[in-house]
């Protein structure tokens, strides 16, 4: 009998940003019993691209939002490139890693934030950012339980110079 949490639990875990070790550690159990439960439950471990996927999957999920009819467009794939560069994506390609700093630099320039907005042809939209953005790249939704850790930093701006002083 497993001592692992539920798997609601177990993808919130995950969603955070978690490691097998940390999790395994906090339920007395070995890191491959994470790791089996976490493939059992069809989470694919290519690390990167499926935790930019899953926090994705947190703000909009994609059986209610039907989000890959747009996953086509340039910003989804710019933001994508932006969440696996944060989390240390090491196999990035020189023109995902381009895509990323262009578009941390066109949010910070413009003072910007990616949002979905379903009444339009291409619903990833640049809005002006408010204040309860904070350094997020998107538009968190209303009533949507916020990342943390990693996951969190994954769709923030580095912090920025004025930040630093």
């Amino acid at each position: 009998m497993t001592k692992l949490p539920d798997n609601e639990n177990l993808r919130r875990l995950f969603r955070e940003g978690r490691t097998d070790k940390e999790i395994a550690k906090a339920f007395g159990c070995s890191p491959q019993a994470v790791n089996l439960r976490f493939t059992q439950m069809g989470i694919e471990r290519k690390p990167f691209a499926n935790t930019a996927a899953a926090i994705l999957e947190a703000a909009w999920p994609r059986d209610e939002f039907e989000r890959s009819k747009f996953s086509r467009f340039n910003r989804v794939r710019d933001l994508s490139s932006f969440m696996r560069s944060r989390l240390g994506d090491p196999t990035l390609t020189a023109k995902q890693i381009q895509r990323a700093e262009r578009f941390a630099a066109h949010l910070e320039l413009n003072d910007l934030i990616l949002t979905l907005d379903w009444d339009q042809e291409n619903p990833w939209v640049y809005m002006p950012r408010e204040s309860s953005d904070g350094r997020l790249v998107i538009r968190w939704p209303e009533g949507r339980e916020r990342p943390k850790g990693p996951h969190l930093e994954a769709i923030s701006l580095p912090p920025s110079e004025s930040d630093a002083g």
